[in-house]
């Protein structure tokens, strides 16, 4: 089943295009940092409304699961908001914006 997955082009226009199985998975799109950013900033905002009372908490979620998605690329960065997600889904928790935004600068500037 692997075999035949073949990742969807992105809105972003600026992601490369359809990629093969990398390290013995395949991705279900291309990963893109900026998307990641994208996804993990509109989670922050959301999450910021939300104390003040706005019931956006599946948003939240939402954008978090797009941000581990677009994210498989890096295995560090993948993991640290995947943690971040269920830590939040499951108490509350919020995510350690401090770190993942460190994750994605040592990303960027690998790249």
């Amino acid at each position: 089943m692997a075999e035949t997955l073949v990742p969807k082009q992105k809105k972003c226009g600026d992601c490369p295009p359809l990629v093969g199985p990398r390290r013995s998975y395949t991705p279900t799109r291309p990963s893109c940092i900026e998307c990641v950013e994208k996804h993990l900033g509109a989670t922050y905002v959301l999450l910021t409304e939300a104390r003040e009372g706005y019931a956006y908490r599946l948003r939240a979620v939402g954008h978090l699961f797009e941000a581990e998605d677009e994210s498989q690329e890096w295995p560090d960065l993948h993991a640290a908001i995947r943690q971040a997600r269920k830590a939040y889904q499951a108490d509350g928790t919020m995510p350690d914006w401090a770190s993942l935004e460190a994750l994605i600068g040592n990303v960027q500037r690998a790249g």
